[in-house]
Formats: C-alpha cells, sequence, structure tokens
C-alpha cells in the first residue's frame, strides 16, 4: 500500500516537472495601464477613466471616481473590452480639482480580486463653467482623514482603504476559507486511510465511517460558506452581479463541481475502492485549478504539484486526527497504525517541503514580495512548519524507545499546530503575492 503511494507521487513529481521544462513563467494578475496616468496633472478634463490588466478579468467590478471633497462623480457608461482586459467608464466634463479613481476588479480565473487606487488633477486653462451635475447625489463620507490636500499623491496618503465593514469581512473569509480547508484535508485524508482502516474491526471501522460522514459535512458547510463570505466580500466593493455570474467564469464553475462532487460523496464514498481514488483525484484536481495555480505559468505543472501538496498535507492531518480521535478508546489500533502513519508522514513532509518550495518559487516574483502580507503570512507558515517537523522527529524517536504511551500530549499539540498551520493557509490564499 505504502509503496504504491510513493511511487504514485513520484510519477506525478516527474510529469510536473516535464511541464515546466518546456513552459514560461508569467505572472499573477495585475493592472498593467491606467489612465489617466496617477499622479498626473491634466489641462483640461479627461472624458473617461480605463483600467487594463494583464490577463482576463470578470465582466462585473467596480470603479468609482470622487472629487477631493469625498464627493462621488456620477459614471456616464461603462464598459469592457472582448478580451475582458480593459475597462472603460465614461465621465462628465470635470472642473478643476484632484480626483481619486478606486477600482476592484476580479480575475475571472481563480475569483482572487484586482483593487487600487489613485489619483489625478484636472487644472484648466479657462475654467469651464461650474456643473454641479457631475456629482453623484450619494457619496460615501468619512473616507478622506481631515486635511487639505494639495497634489494627487496627497489624495492618496491621506485615504482611509480598510473600513471597519471591509475588516469584518475579510475575518469572515479567513475562517470560512480555514473551515474548507479543514473538511477538504480531513476528508481527502480519510478516504486515503480508509484503504487501511477497513482491515481493522467492525467497531473501528463503524465508527471511523461516523467520522468520515461528519467531514463530509464540515466540507460543504466550508465551501458553502466560502462561496457567501466572498460574493459579500464583492458586494461591498459595489459590484453588482448578473445572474449568469456561477457559470460564467472558471472561478463560479469549479466551485460548482465541488460542490457536485461533494454531494455524491455522500452516496458513494467508503465503498468502493477506485470510485474512492477516482473521487479524491477529481476533487484534488478540481481545488488546484481554483486557485494562484491558474494565474501562473506554468499552470499544468503548477497544478500537478498543488495536487500532491493537498494530497500529502491531507494524509497528515487524517492521520493525526485520526490518532487524536482514537487514541483512548481503540489504543490497540493506533499502536498498528503508528509505524504506517510515521513512514507515510516522513514521506508525506519530504513531498511538502519539494512541492511547497516549488511552487513558492513560481508565485514569488521578486525578494520584495516577502515584505508584503503574504510574504509575512508565508514566512510564519514555514516557522510553524519547521516546528512540525521536529515535533515529529519526536514522536519517531519515542516510537522508537516504545514510550507510545507517552505521546498523548505531543499529539495534542500536533493537532494544535495543524490547526495554526490551516488558518495560515486560508490567508496566505487569499493573498495577493504580488507587492
Amino acid at each position: 500500500m505504502t509503496n504504491k503511494l510513493v511511487q504514485m507521487f513520484i510519477y506525478f513529481f516527474c510529469i510536473a516537472f516535464l511541464f515546466m521544462s518546456v513552459s514560461e513563467v508569467e505572472g499573477h494578475s495585475f493592472v498593467v495601464e491606467e489612465s489617466p496616468v496617477p499622479n498626473s496633472v491634466l489641462a483640461s478634463s479627461p472624458s473617461e477613466i480605463s483600467i487594463r490588466s494583464n490577463r482576463k478579468v470578470d465582466k462585473n467590478f467596480s470603479l468609482k471616481v470622487w472629487n477631493e471633497n469625498n464627493q462621488e462623480i456620477v459614471i456616464n457608461s461603462s464598459s469592457i473590452s472582448e478580451d475582458q482586459k480593459l475597462i472603460l467608464v465614461q465621465i462628465p466634463q470635470l472642473p478643476n480639482g484632484i480626483y481619486r479613481v478606486e477600482y476592484y476588479i476580479i480575475s475571472s480565473t481563480d475569483g482572487h480580486a484586482v483593487e487600487g487606487s489613485y489619483a489625478f488633477q484636472v487644472k484648466w486653462k479657462v475654467p469651464p463653467l461650474k456643473n454641479e451635475e457631475y456629482i453623484k447625489e450619494e457619496t460615501v463620507p468619512g473616507i478622506v482623514k481631515k486635511g487639505e490636500p494639495t497634489t494627487p499623491q496627497e489624495v492618496v496618503d491621506k485615504t482611509i482603504e480598510v473600513t471597519e465593514e471591509e475588516n469584518i469581512s475579510k475575518i469572515s473569509i479567513y475562517i470560512s476559507k480555514s473551515i474548507y480547508y479543514l473538511g477538504f484535508l480531513l476528508l481527502v485524508g480519510w478516504v486515503f486511510l480508509w484503504q487501511l482502516v477497513r482491515t481493522y474491526s467492525f467497531e473501528v471501522r463503524k465508527k471511523y465511517i461516523f467520522y468520515g460522514m461528519i467531514f463530509q459535512v464540515l466540507h460543504l458547510i466550508g465551501l458553502i460558506a466560502f462561496l457567501f463570505a466572498q460574493m459579500n466580500v464583492f458586494t461591498i466593493h459595489g459590484i453588482v452581479f448578473e445572474f449568469d455570474f456561477p457559470v460564467g467564469t472558471n472561478f463560479g464553475k469549479l466551485w460548482i463541481a465541488s460542490l457536485v462532487f461533494g454531494l455524491f460523496g455522500f452516496l458513494l464514498l467508503f465503498k468502493n475502492s477506485l470510485f474512492d481514488y477516482c473521487w479524491v483525484l477529481l476533487l484534488g484536481i478540481i481545488k488546484s485549478l481554483n486557485g494562484h495555480t491558474q494565474e501562473f505559468e506554468p499552470t499544468y505543472a503548477l497544478v500537478a504539484l498543488n495536487c500532491l501538496h493537498l494530497f500529502a498535507a491531507s494524509f497528515l492531518v487524517a492521520g493525526i486526527i485520526y490518532i487524536a480521535l482514537f487514541w483512548r478508546k481503540q489504543r490497540i489500533y493506533v499502536k498498528y497504525f503508528l509505524p504506517v502513519f510515521s513512514q507515510g508522514a516522513l514521506y508525506s513532509i519530504i513531498l511538502l517541503t519539494i512541492t511547497g518550495s516549488i511552487t513558492t518559487y513560481f508565485y514569488l516574483p521578486n525578494q520584495e514580495a516577502l515584505l508584503t502580507d503574504w510574504g509575512i503570512a508565508l514566512l510564519a507558515k514555514i516557522a510553524v512548519v519547521v516546528v512540525v517537523v521536529i515535533l515529529g522527529a519526536v514522536i519517531r524517536r519515542k516510537m522508537k524507545k516504545g514510550k507510545v504511551a507517552n505521546l498523548e500530549s505531543t499529539i495534542k499539540l500536533d493537532v494544535v499546530l495543524m490547526l495554526m498551520l490551516i488558518v495560515m493557509v486560508s490567508i496566505l490564499t487569499s493573498l495577493n503575492p504580488l507587492p
């Protein structure tokens, strides 16, 4: 069983390297052009605002313009190009003043947001007649701090970018995503380990399948909660979605596929080994396609690496939880399980290190990215992983010395660290690697 798993991991790993050798590297979705140019001083009012992305973005977006008194400017019309890379909004004639542009667009591949703000100045040589019709009636007060900004850059610097509502929405994203990841890793790992546990007693098998059902529920709750939380974030930023949004983007289609596969699992998991393996493989591919892998090249290699990374992590997470759940009442079976899990955990840690390092290499645009929120979250995750590896070495040493009975406190600490890692991963995957 273990040898077959190792051979399968090596096989996928070789394929990943093959893809990497023939593909070019490209970056994550980001804005490549803003017009008017940030901090520019214009001799007359621009007729339109444009934002160009390097990758395809969703047709649902938010672009707003504000004057220096924090009054929102009326948008006459908005459009997106056929390749869905260029966003255009038509604006009325503007009088002299400093104007702030705020945009929030969504990658149509992985669903991640690209947001930004900048300012420009209109300075007519001969000012037009004053016209208040360019100001939108409903404005959002309290965004600009006290002070009298005199340049476009000062307008941006004096802008409070994060509101309390946005902070709450981000926390809800992290919580729901943590539940989803926990459910996903536990469920996938539980299916893997079932091939070993199915040889145990009827009582153990019955309880094992019961926990498997709980993990399926956890997976679906996390998935649905994350979708609602993500849509709420989009709505807060002023995006109004059309009815076909879930099926009109790769992001929506892949999440629907995850939901459908999750529902099929309730009916067919733990009954047929071939179905179990196919289900796990397909769910892993769907999850790997719906993330940063779609925004970087070589895409297929990164998908393969991400699949391996998820499978290795799921084996570790499910194994630790199995030991914790069955430690007291089924310790004799846990003792049978420990040597196999210890060996598999060693392979998993090696695989996690290799796949994680290669993936980070492609995600990391430069060393400056380590100073961003994404980089700090990455370094924190690495620090916890180092602690987990050391803890794993302590467990293996105690096992070799026959001190299995003394492992309870160490296993509890392992569970806590595992939960910390899942929260960190949820934060990390929600952030943009670009500085």
